[in-house]
Parts: C-alpha cells; sequence; structure tokens
C-alpha cells in the first residue's frame, strides 16, 4: 500500500496502492434522485443519493458508507460528514471560503471520541487537515481546476479538472470532470469532498 497523510474517514478499503480517476457530471450533483459515480472504464464505483439537505455515499454492494448533511444558520456554508456506527459520528466538518473569484474549501478532521449529530461544531482552535483550492472560477461560477490538499504539509491528495477529463475520456462534454485521487488516499473522502465543494460554490453564487 504507498503511503499518505491523507486522513482516512470513509473506510481503509477506499484507500487504493495506485491512482483512481473518477468520472464526476456536474449535473448529476443536482439530479433530486442521486447518481453513480463511475471509474474511466464506466464500471459503478459509488452511489450518491441526493436530499434537500444531505447526500449520502453508498458502496456498490448497497452499503451505506458515509453521509454529507449541510449545517443549518451557519454563517459560512458548511456541511459535516457523517460515517461509522449508525452514521452518528462526525467525522469531518467543510466550509466554503472565498477571495474574490478564487474559491477554497476548507476541511476539519475529526478525532475519537467522535462528536454526534447533536453536538455542536467547534473549530474555531483547530487547523485545516485538508484545503480544496479552486484554481478558476469564473463570473458564473463554472470551475475547471480544483486541487485538494494537505493543510499542514502541501501533499496533493487529489485534483478535479475537465482538461483531464477531455484527455482521458476523448472530447467529454463541459460538464464532465475527471476526479484523480493519488495512492494510499481515502478515495470515498475526496468524492466527499469534490461533492460539497461543487455544491458549496454554487450556493455561495446564490446568496
Amino acid at each position: 500500500m504507498a503511503m499518505s497523510s491523507c486522513p482516512v474517514v470513509v473506510g481503509n478499503e477506499f484507500c487504493f496502492d495506485h491512482e483512481v480517476q473518477l468520472q464526476m457530471k456536474e449535473e448529476w450533483f443536482y439530479n433530486f434522485g442521486g447518481f453513480t459515480v463511475k471509474d474511466i472504464y464506466g464500471k459503478d464505483i459509488f452511489e450518491v443519493r441526493n436530499h434537500i439537505f444531505s447526500h449520502e455515499l453508498f458502496d456498490m454492494y448497497g452499503r451505506k458508507v458515509a453521509e454529507l448533511v449541510r449545517k443549518k444558520f451557519a454563517w459560512r456554508i458548511t456541511y459535516h460528514i457523517y460515517s461509522g456506527f449508525e452514521m452518528i459520528q462526525r467525522r469531518a466538518t467543510l466550509h466554503l471560503r472565498h477571495f474574490e473569484f478564487r474559491k477554497k474549501g476548507h476541511v476539519y478532521i475529526y478525532q475519537p471520541p467522535y462528536a454526534t449529530r447533536d453536538d455542536p461544531t467547534n473549530i474555531d482552535n483547530m487547523e485545516p487537515d485538508i484545503i480544496i483550492k479552486s484554481e478558476n472560477v469564473n463570473f458564473f461560477q463554472l470551475i475547471s481546476e480544483v486541487k485538494m490538499f494537505s493543510g499542514g504539509t502541501g501533499e496533493e491528495y487529489a485534483e478535479i479538472s475537465k482538461d483531464r477529463a477531455n484527455a482521458v475520456l476523448g472530447g467529454t462534454s463541459m460538464q464532465t470532470y475527471l476526479l484523480t485521487v493519488k495512492p494510499g488516499v481515502d478515495v470515498g473522502l475526496m468524492v466527499m469532498c469534490a461533492l460539497f465543494f461543487n455544491i458549496a460554490v454554487k450556493q455561495e453564487g446564490r446568496r
């Protein structure tokens, strides 16, 4: 297994010793019913079920492995990732920050004993474990390049790219992204981060 400093949130079974490339289409994020996440060969890897304030992640055996839930009454757009026993353990908090046309997501990873759904959010004294940074966001809130990397060391964990989607998949639509995850990184967590960032940027644009 290739080593990575990336925290494991969704599960060790989603950390692979090789690079993983997944297709993600922008319109999927707004499909109320949900969608499947496929690899570049068309094989189903995850299923996402969308709800009004949450998004459930299932593996391809139908097992629910994580849930992304929007925090109500937050000054910044904020989501929590729940996983573990009965999906009540708060494993991470994600919130959106913006600087002109560049957007950033900060991801804070919790250590056991985990907070639960009813506990207050307290990240004031925490540094982000993962930073999600847009390389290019235009006036219409369209993203073409996103990096996910360690907030401490700068180690790159994953990349979302429209250009790589065109190169690898061969002239795909403008709404298709390629999520490339480095070896040893929790692929489920990176899918959750990509889902959060896309939705949060759109929500910020409507404020």
